[in-house]
């Protein structure tokens, strides 16, 4: 169920500047960057979970938290955090699976997926796989700050 105020999004509308990645698993949380560069998931919508999602190349991302200005990326233990400044642990291969929802896996560290646990709570990248709720995501668009 998506909550209220945010609708899918569309890439053939243009330029979406804030946007939510929405997980399904437990009772629904969005990704969120916080200033000190944890990475978790927020049950309703916060200014740390409006994000800006951009292509670097076709099937490949960045993310970039709108109130934190973080980079988020992932290192080589599997965990995802924010960073000031982009490198190749902020490029993200985004894909769509046949569930219409996006899973998105490290570039730099093969095998690696962005996951959040039924609490919320951010899972190591190499503990899960792609057919995992957990590492399932749809990009909304928020219709209007918080």
């Amino acid at each position: 169920m998506i909550p209220a105020g945010v609708e899918r999004s569309n890439p053939a509308e243009g330029f979406i500047t804030h946007q939510l990645l929405y997980c399904r698993v437990g009772i629904g949380f969005h990704l969120q960057i916080l200033m000190n560069g944890s990475v978790s998931g927020v049950h309703e919508p916060s200014e740390y979970s409006l994000l800006k999602v951009f292509a670097m190349r076709p099937g490949v991302v960045g993310i970039r938290g709108v109130k934190s200005q973080l980079y988020l990326c992932m290192n080589q233990e599997g965990n995802a955090h924010g960073m000031k400044k982009f490198s190749n642990e902020c490029l993200f291969k985004e894909q769509i699976e046949e569930n219409h929802y996006n899973t998105y896996s490290s570039m730099n560290h093969t095998g690696f997926f962005l996951a959040l646990s039924k609490r919320g709570q951010l899972r190591k990248g190499y503990r899960v796989g792609r057919n995992q709720a957990c590492t399932h995501f749809l990009l909304l668009k928020k219709r209007e700050l918080p």
